[in-house]
C-alpha cells in the first residue's frame, strides 16, 4: 500500500508543475548559439502547435523534448514561431531538427520516430528528423535520453491532450481525475491478478502431475464439500491398489507410467457428477460414487476393476491381477476420508498378491482404526523407550554344520504386553511410515553387535540385517547407512545387508543404485524369500546379489517330485549365477536331511537354532563348537 501511495503522490507532482521549463518555445533565437534548433509545425495539435496567446510551442513533442532535455541537459529552442516553413528551414540548414516529420522524408542524418495515430482511417507517424547540420553526439543524446522515458510519463503526456485544447488552469484536473481511473484500473488489474495466481497455485497443488488427475488433497477438498450429510449414504468409497512392483519387475517402468495414464483415463470416465477419483499415493487411488444399494454398487465398481485389468499391454503378457480393490459404504458418521483411506488401504494390503479382486469391508473391519493408531502410539513410545530388541537366529554351512552367520530379527518387548513378533507390528510400521525408523534401528543393533564381537573367538560369524524396498528407495539411504556404520568399527564385510519382500516400492531406480553402493561400502547382499511373493527371479538380474533365500513354501513342496526338481532347480540357477543359496525354514529331521543332501549352501531354521537375545547367544555359539 506504500508504494501505491508513493506511485499516486509522484504522478499528482507531474501533473502539477510546469511543462515548458526545459524548452524555449517561442521564437526568439539570439543568445542560443549552444542550442539545438527545432523547426516546429505550428498547424499539429494536439502533436504540435503554435499558441498565439501564450506565444510558445505546445503538445506532445514539445512535453516529450522537455523530457529529453531534463536526461540529456541539452536545451532547445523552436525558431519558427512566426510561421515559416519548417521544411525549408531544414532544407537551408537553419535548424537542427525538423519536428513533427514524416518518416518517408529524407532529413541528412537521422530521423526518430515519437508519435503514430490514426487519422481518416490511416495510420500517422511523426518524430523528429535530424538535418546535416545536427551534432552526432547530441543525436545519440537525444535517443538516449528518449529510451529512459517510461510508458507511465508518455501515457501521462498523450492523455493531458486528449480532450482538446485546454487551459493550463485545468490540466492538473483533468490530470489527476485520469490518474484516479489509472490508479483504480490499476488496483482491480492486481486484485484479480492475485485471485488468478492464487487460483492456478491452488490448482496445481490438488493436481497429480504423472496423471493430470486430482490428488489426496484434491480427494480430501472434494470429499468434505461434495458429500452431504443427507446424501452420504448414497455413496461408496474405494481405495484401488496398482502392482506397482510385479509391473516394473516384468513389464519396466515405462509400463508402469503408461498404466498410471490409463488408469486415470478410466476413472475419470466413470466419475459422474458429485462423484470424485484421484491418485493419492505412488500406487494407489481413491474413488468415491454413488450407488443405490451395495449390489449396483458392487457391479459398478466390477465393471471399473475389469477394464482396468483388461488393459491391452497386460493382455498380451499373462492374466494376472494387477489392480485390487478394497470398498465400503460409507455411513452417517463417515466424514473423515484420511481415516477412511487408510483403513481401506489395510484392508486391500490384505488381498494384495493374490486372486481376490475385490474385498468388501463392514463397520467391523473399518472401526479398526482405533486399534491400529493405539499400536502405532505404542510403537513411537517402544522407540522412545528402547523397547525394541534384537534376536539373532543362526545360520549353519551345510556341509561341516558349524554356524557361520546368524539373521537379526525384530522383536518388540512391550511394557505393556510382553514380547511381540514381527508380525503384529511391521505391517502397521509400513503404513505409518515408520518402517525405516525401525530399520536403521535394527541395523545400529547388528553394527554394535559386530563391533562387540570385532575382537573375539565370534569375529568370523556375520550378521545379515534386513531392510524393506521402502527404506531402500529413499534418496538418502545411503547416507543414513554409512552415518551408522562409521560410528562403529567393525569388518564390513562381516555385515549383509538383506532386502526383504515387500508389496510396495516407491522407487525401483533409487532402490537398485542404493544396494549398488552397499556392495561399493563393502556390505554383503542377501535376498530373502526368493521363489515366493514379490521376490521375483528378474531380481537376481536387478541387484548385486551375493547370497539367495529360498523361501519356506518351496521346501515344503519339496515333499513331492515336482517340488524336489523345482528345489534343485533354484539352487543350481543360483549356482550358475555365482551365487551361493540358504535354505530357511528348516524344522524337522526329514527337512534337514533332504536339505542336507542337496548342493545348498547353508541352512537357516528352528531345527538348529531358534532366535535368541544377545546375552544367549555367545552361551549358544559355544555349545556348538
Amino acid at each position: 500500500m506504500k508504494k501505491f501511495i508513493l506511485f499516486f503522490v509522484m504522478t499528482l507532482a507531474f501533473f502539477a508543475q510546469p511543462v515548458f521549463s526545459e524548452v524555449i518555445t517561442t521564437q526568439k533565437t539570439e543568445g542560443y548559439a549552444d542550442y539545438v534548433y527545432v523547426a516546429g509545425n505550428p498547424d499539429g495539435y494536439p502533436i504540435e502547435y503554435y499558441d498565439e496567446d501564450e506565444k510558445a510551442y505546445k503538445g506532445i513533442i514539445p512535453d516529450l523534448l522537455g523530457k529529453i532535455s531534463k536526461r540529456s541537459g541539452l536545451d532547445f529552442v523552436y525558431i519558427n514561431g512566426d510561421g515559416k516553413d519548417r521544411n525549408v528551414l531544414g532544407e537551408n540548414l537553419q535548424a537542427d531538427i525538423v519536428s513533427s516529420a514524416d518518416g518517408t522524408a529524407d532529413f541528412g542524418k537521422d530521423y526518430i520516430e515519437l508519435v503514430s495515430y490514426e487519422k481518416d482511417e490511416e495510420i500517422i507517424k511523426t518524430g523528429l528528423g535530424f538535418t546535416s547540420i545536427a551534432d552526432d553526439a547530441k543525436i545519440a543524446q537525444i535517443k538516449s535520453a528518449l529510451g529512459e522515458i517510461s510508458g507511465v510519463e508518455r501515457d501521462g503526456i498523450y492523455l493531458s491532450y486528449a480532450s482538446g485544447k485546454s487551459t493550463s488552469h485545468y490540466k492538473w484536473i483533468i490530470g489527476f481525475g485520469v490518474l484516479l481511473l489509472l490508479f483504480l484500473a490499476f488496483i482491480i488489474a492486481l486484485i484479480l491478478r492475485i485471485k488468478r495466481i492464487r487460483k492456478e497455485n491452488e490448482a496445481d497443488k490438488m493436481t497429480d502431475p504423472e496423471t493430470g488427475m486430482g490428488n489426496l488433497q484434491f480427494f480430501k477438498y472434494h470429499f468434505r464439500y461434495t458429500i452431504g450429510d443427507i446424501s452420504r449414504n448414497l455413496y461408496h468409497i474405494a481405495y484401488i491398489i496398482l502392482d506397482s512392483s510385479y509391473l516394473r519387475s516384468y513389464h519396466g517402468d515405462s509400463s508402469f507410467e503408461e498404466v498410471l495414464r490409463y488408469t486415470a483415463s478410466v476413472l475419470s470416465e466413470h466419475t459422474g457428477d458429485r462423484e470424485i477419483s484421484a491418485r493419492i499415493t505412488e500406487n494407489g487411488f481413491a474413488f468415491a460414487f454413488q450407488a443405490i444399494g451395495d449390489e449396483e454398487a458392487k457391479k459398478r465398481l466390477k465393471e471399473v476393476l475389469n477394464k482396468l485389468n483388461s488393459f491391452e499391454e497386460m493382455g498380451e503378457k499373462g492374466n494376472k491381477i494387477v489392480f485390487h480393490c478394497a470398498t465400503y459404504h460409507l455411513q452417517p458418521t463417515d466424514k473423515n476420508c484420511e481415516i477412511l483411506l487408510f483403513n481401506l488401504r489395510k484392508n486391500c494390503n490384505r488381498i494384495f498378491g493374490t486372486d481376490k479382486q475385490i474385498v468388501y469391508c463392514d463397520t467391523h473391519s473399518m472401526n479398526m482404526i482405533q486399534e491400529e493408531k493405539k499400536i502405532t502410539e505404542n510403537i513411537l513410545k517402544g522407540f522412545e523407550n528402547n523397547e525394541f530388541k534384537m534376536y539373532l537366529q543362526f545360520i549353519v554351512d551345510n556341509k561341516t554344520k558349524k554356524i557361520v552367520s546368524a539373521e537379526a530379527l525384530s522383536r518388540w518387548d512391550s511394557r505393556e504386553k510382553g514380547l511381540i513378533g514381527p508380525g503384529k507390528y511391521i505391517e502397521n510400521m509400513e503404513i505409518s511410515g515408520l518402517i525405516s525408523r525401525h530399520d536403521f534401528y535394527m541395523f545400529e543393533l547388528a553394527c554394535r553387535q559386530l563391533e562387540k564381537w570385532a575382537d573375539t573367538e565370534y569375529k568370523n560369524i556375520s550378521i545379515s540385517c534386513n531392510f524393506t524396498r521402502i527404506t531402500l528407495s529413499e534418496k538418502h539411504f545411503i547416507d543414513k547407512l554409512k552415518m551408522i556404520a562409521d560410528s562403529y568399527k567393525f569388518d564390513k564385510s562381516k555385515l549383509a545387508i538383506e532386502i526383504t519382500e515387500d508389496a510396495i516400492e516407491k522407487d525401483r531406480e533409487t532402490a537398485t543404485e542404493n544396494v549398488t553402493l552397499c556392495k561399493e561400502i563393502g556390505f554383503r547382499v542377501y535376498l530373502d524369500d526368493l521363489g515366493s511373493g514379490y521376490t521375483s527371479l528378474s531380481n537376481l538380474c536387478d541387484y548385486p546379489i551375493d547370497v539367495v533365500k529360498i523361501d519356506r513354501d518351496i521346501l515344503l513342496k519339496a515333499d513331492t517330485k515336482r517340488g524336489r526338481d523345482l528345489f534343485s532347480g533354484i539352487i543350481a540357477l543360483a549356482h550358475s549365477l555365482n551365487v551361493s543359496v540358504i535354505c530357511e525354514g528348516v524344522e524337522t529331521a526329514e527337512q534337514n536331511t533332504l536339505v542336507s543332501d542337496s548342493d545348498c549352501d547353508y541352512i537357516q531354521g528352528w531345527y538348529y537354532s531358534k532366535a535368541l537375545p544377545p546375552e544367549e547367544c555367545e552361551a549358544f555359539i559355544k555349545g556348538k563348537i
